[in-house]
């Protein structure tokens, strides 16, 4: 998951062997109402993607901090939701950091969005199909994951 209130992107990637597959990935949009209403869209669009899928796990980017102290705070209060909306749904969550996902999908912690988009297209196969922002992140996030933590044959 890329936490977002209007935009959260999701990525659902399985891994057979070596072989990795994206299942689906897209956007979650929150729209322009107020906080409160946008995150209840956001925790009814992972549950709707949980239920689709049945993921094995929920893997979402730490905040980052910033110089907007508004925005890291609405960020924050997204990422909670994420994080209860898979606790309900009886699901682990793992965070990591942009510059760790960075690192793995790309081979180092300072890699441009364009460098991020090739890797995860490249890796799963999708270089013809031009993918939301959003939604490449966490693709990114959950090859992250894959790479580091799950035994094969998980989705994440």
């Amino acid at each position: 998951m890329d936490p977002g209130s209007r935009i959260t992107g999701y990525g659902i990637v399985e891994r057979s062997g070596r072989s990795l597959r994206c299942v689906d990935c897209g956007t979650i949009a929150g729209g322009n109402g107020a906080l409160p209403d946008r995150l209840m869209t956001v925790y009814d669009g992972l549950q709707a993607v949980v239920e689709t899928y049945h993921p094995d796990a929920v893997v979402i980017e730490n905040a980052f901090l910033g110089r907007n102290v508004k925005a890291m705070a609405v960020m924050s209060q997204t990422r909670g939701v994420l994080v209860l909306a898979a606790r309900r749904a009886e699901l682990p969550v793992y965070e990591y950091a942009p510059r760790e996902i960075k690192r793995a999908v790309v081979g180092t912690g300072r890699a441009t969005k364009a460098q991020i988009a090739y890797m995860v297209g490249s890796l799963l196969g999708l270089t013809e199909r031009r993918l939301p922002r959003d939604a490449t992140d966490s693709l990114a996030a959950a090859l992250c994951h894959l790479h580091r933590a799950v035994p094969n044959g998980r989705r994440g």
